[in-house]
């Protein structure tokens, strides 16, 4: 397809980016629905769009078939299904609270396999973008300018609101790693599905730049009959989240 430049645009001015482990057909019809909503596609839009992308049956994939594959990642595995347990079930504030550390600590392991000695948690990010986006280019790994806009998106979101100053955070959805880690935010502040998503997804961001040197699929992974029978009970949890006393 070439550069996703105009993908990179749409979504980083709506606080997202261009994830990993997605069709490209349904990323492409998002990018263009936010582009035409002339500056009116705000965060209640956003978070429907990706609660239906981000849907039982893919998250329990990723559970049971790629986060125990990839390196780093494999080691929060337990944390991390955890926190999508949390989802489903409705428990939004501790199901994004459970993915912040991880992907700090992820992160920061990542660059330091790649001799990367970034100090600021946003400067990791940034370079392992560029690192990743170097090999791509260099090696000749992967469609090589999809690559780049990928990367460029994910260091954006991460150094403009993923890390950015929990002061001065622009949008309303409040997916903050200092505003949440500190306390900073109230429950009625954050706590949304939204939350969530834009948390696993970064955690499926470096699963992807973990795929780099491991011999795994950047595709997403099959759904299985113990798949399966994983988002089976994330649906009843759903079911059950609505008649949950709050």
């Amino acid at each position: 397809m070439g550069s996703l430049s105009h993908w990179e645009k749409s979504f980083n001015r709506v606080g997202w980016f261009i994830p990993p482990y997605i069709q490209m057909g349904i990323l492409g019809e998002l990018a263009a629905e936010i582009h035409g909503s002339n500056g009116q596609f705000d965060q209640d839009k956003l978070e429907r769009a990706l609660v239906r992308i981000y849907e039982p049956i893919g998250l329990a994939a990723m559970v049971m078939n790629r986060y125990p594959a990839v390196p780093i990642i494999k080691d929060y595995r337990e944390t991390i299904a955890e926190a999508i347990e949390a989802h489903f079930f409705g428990l939004s504030h501790v199901a994004v609270g459970g993915l912040v550390p991880v992907i700090e600590g992820a992160g920061r392991r990542l660059a330091q396999d790649r001799g990367l000695t970034q100090k600021s948690i946003r400067d990791v990010f940034t370079a392992l973008a560029e690192d990743c986006k170097q090999e791509s280019i260099t090696k000749n790994i992967g469609a090589t300018e999809e690559v780049i806009s990928m990367m460029d998106s994910f260091a954006y979101f991460t150094t403009h609101f993923l890390y950015a100053n929990s002061a001065f955070y622009p949008l309303v959805d409040k997916t903050n790693r200092h505003g949440i880690a500190h306390g900073a935010y109230t429950d009625a502040e954050y706590g949304r599905p939204i939350n969530f998503i834009k948390a696993i997804a970064a955690i499926d961001f470096l699963a992807f730049v973990s795929s780099f040197r491991a011999n795994v699929s950047w595709l997403g992974p099959e759904t299985t009959p113990p798949s399966l029978k994983l988002a089976a009970y994330y649906n009843d949890l759903k079911r059950l989240s609505e008649n949950r006393v709050r």
